[in-house]
């Protein structure tokens, strides 16, 4: 994680995780969506690895976030804070 600053991952963001992975993954044909969903990211207990994976797909989605010209914050300790509050919910 060397390099990155951390960042909160509790059950409320696992939540959100949880079904835009589901979403996405139905959307793409995959019937095992929901239950390979639902063992990445659960609700407590992630591995080190599992919050590595969180803090990189959080540093990348804030980056294409503000590559899309949205006026979007260039942090994604925001993105984390609109994903928690629901401000933003990508499914």
């Amino acid at each position: 994680m060397k390099g990155l600053r951390p960042l909160i991952l509790d059950s409320a963001l696992a939540g959100v995780l949880r079904r835009h992975a589901t979403k996405i993954g139905v959307m793409a044909g995959y019937e095992w969506a929901a239950p390979i969903a639902d063992r990445i990211w659960r609700d407590s207990n992630w591995t080190s690895h599992r919050y590595h994976v969180y803090l990189q797909w959080m540093y990348a989605a804030s980056e294409q976030l503000t590559a899309a010209s949205i006026e979007w914050p260039a942090a994604p300790d925001v993105l984390e804070l609109a994903l928690f509050s629901a401000a933003w919910d990508p499914a």
